[in-house]
């Protein structure tokens, strides 16, 4: 008994594959329990590897949600299309997982991915042909507003604002100036966040931090006031008086650069405007969100968008009027930019007033290129969506929508095509009279209420609608995943112990059988203790 301790590392691999093992198989049991699924896909590169973070899109009709899971880190010799098309492939037929009843594949837009002729979408097309590519939501959202903010105008005042947020984020003594500043003014601090660093990936903490760099602007401005030029120092005392000659100069810069009335008017006029793209970034990443829904939400959206740029009128004199308050505060001049003739490097429509020019060249210019971004970065998914959009009650019974297109494309897949309009029809009329809340509005639900016996065709639709994925934003919680697994202390595990590792702690909350897990330990190996024996 005591040299049957079970603490060596082959021992302590052994039962993390074996309960690994256990996790896995219970997902590919219940991916192979749906007819349909679709894969997602993202690289993620750690300790000089290259890794596929592979998961899985279905709908559980034992909890009768649609679900998305972590299945594994494959290490990627290339990322070619072709190299990882392999990989996956392989990976789905080595578990046992049929590549035909595939019908969603998502992934980002880089060219070895959504490439239509040597991608890895294409390449997974021939052996599922039904597999609809989508480019990941997530993603073309980021792409929108990145590429919009590439405003000249709009560019240098978030860059400006990033580099405020660093001089005192990474200066303790310089945050703690502004922590004392903001203690004294505000009577709740704890509601007074302190700054944050701008996230150059997702659009969602992006806002947060210029939230509360708008919170904090006045006090910004009376922090870079006391270190450039030792100004309210009978205000807040002199316990940070003493500062070096580059913190001096650093601050005297900053305080010039967000102090201008050009600096205050664009900054909020880029968050307002950009604030209707918050919550559909945090919604897009949800795991439930079905294509259908997601078109109709990006849809809402632009058309908020259409409207905000029909009525810039009065939407952007409200933001002047704004803008002049926060002015005011700091004791900033309003004037707009000299209009010069040769003019290049920023939009320079002519203008009588300060109000006029900025509407033109900043509120104007923002919104027409949001807009069109909107259009272009999602013209595949809304393709995607429109196919099945009829399907869902309260679109059906508000629009005509021909689904001749879904019917021909998923013929195979369906018990009696040829019946499918006849069933259309008793399926409109189920939710006619109606009331419209009482109505499901995404396919999810659509498909919670559907009658497989009553609906065969419209069921096996609503299914996969339901698994052609929205974003790939599973992957990337895997990704970050493996940032806390593969740490530089275990930068050499071997690629098996790091995929059961993640199964174990991304599928945390999985019940495990421990008896199933310790017989299987028992029976791997000969080993002088007989484990079965034990009491």
């Amino acid at each position: 008994m005591r040299n049957a301790t079970c603490i060596s590392p082959q021992s302590q691999n052994d039962l993390i594959e074996v309960i690994g093992e256990q996790i896995f198989q219970g997902i590919v049991d219940d991916v192979n329990a749906s007819p349909f699924y679709a894969i997602l896909a993202d690289e993620v590169t750690s300790h000089n590897v290259e890794y596929l973070a592979l998961c899985v899109r279905f709908f559980d009709h034992k909890q009768n949600t649609i679900r998305e899971e972590f299945l594994a880190f494959l290490p990627l010799v290339r990322i070619t299309g072709e190299a990882i098309s392999a990989v996956i492939l392989g990976f789905l037929s080595k578990n046992q997982i049929p590549a035909s009843n595939m019908h969603g594949q998502g992934y980002d837009g880089a060219s070895n991915m959504a490439s239509d002729s040597v991608g890895v979408q294409a390449r997974i097309k021939q052996a599922a042909p039904l597999a609809t590519y989508v480019h990941c939501n997530g993603h073309c959202l980021n792409l929108v507003i990145s590429k919009s903010c590439k405003l000249p105008q709009v560019h240098n005042v978030l860059d400006r604002m990033q580099s405020c947020s660093k001089f005192f984020l990474y200066s303790p003594k310089r945050i703690g100036v502004l922590e004392l500043i903001i203690r004294q003014n505000v009577v709740d601090e704890t509601r007074r966040k302190p700054l944050l660093d701008v996230c150059r990936t997702r659009w969602a903490e992006r806002q947060s931090a210029y939230q509360h760099f708008y919170q904090a602007y006045v006090f910004i401005t009376e922090a870079l006031e006391l270190i450039g030029y030792k100004q309210h120092m009978e205000k807040y005392g002199t316990t940070y008086s003493d500062w070096g000659t580059t913190s001096r100069s650093d601050a005297q810069q900053l305080l010039a650069g967000i102090i201008s009335f050009e600096f205050i008017v664009v900054f909020l006029t880029t968050y307002q405007y950009l604030s209707h793209l918050a919550g559909i970034t945090v919604k897009l990443q949800k795991r439930t969100l079905d294509i259908i829904e997601a078109h109709e939400e990006i849809t809402e959206i632009t058309k908020t968008y259409s409207l905000e740029r029909k009525n810039v009128d009065y939407g952007f004199a409200k933001i002047f009027e704004h803008s002049k308050r926060v002015a005011e505060k700091v004791d900033c001049t309003i004037q707009m930019p000299r209009i010069a003739s040769r003019q290049k490097h920023r939009s320079n429509a002519a203008a009588d007033n300060p109000c006029e020019y900025f509407q033109r060249n900043v509120a104007i210019s923002l919104l027409d290129h949001i807009i069109s971004f909107l259009d272009q970065q999602f013209c595949d998914s809304s393709v995607s969506a429109i196919v099945l959009l009829g399907l869902v009650p309260s679109i059906l019974c508000r629009k005509n929508i021909n689904l001749e297109t879904a019917v021909s494309k998923y013929s195979a897949d369906l018990p009696s095509p040829e019946l499918f309009q006849m069933e259309l029809k008793r399926w409109k009329n189920r939710y006619t009279g109606k009331k419209t809340r009482e109505r499901p509005s995404s396919a999810g639900e659509a498909l919670k209420e559907c009658d497989k016996d009553m609906f065969p065709n419209i069921f096996v639709l609503l299914q996969i609608a339901c698994i052609i994925p929205v974003t790939s934003c599973e992957c990337e919680r895997s990704a970050s995943g493996l940032r806390r697994l593969n740490n530089f202390l275990r930068a050499s595990m071997g690629k098996d112990r790091l995929s059961h590792l993640a199964l174990m702690h991304i599928h945390y909350d999985t019940p495990i059988d421990l008896d199933s897990v310790v017989d299987t330990f028992a029976t791997q190996h000969p080993r002088r203790l007989e484990l079965n024996s034990l009491p």
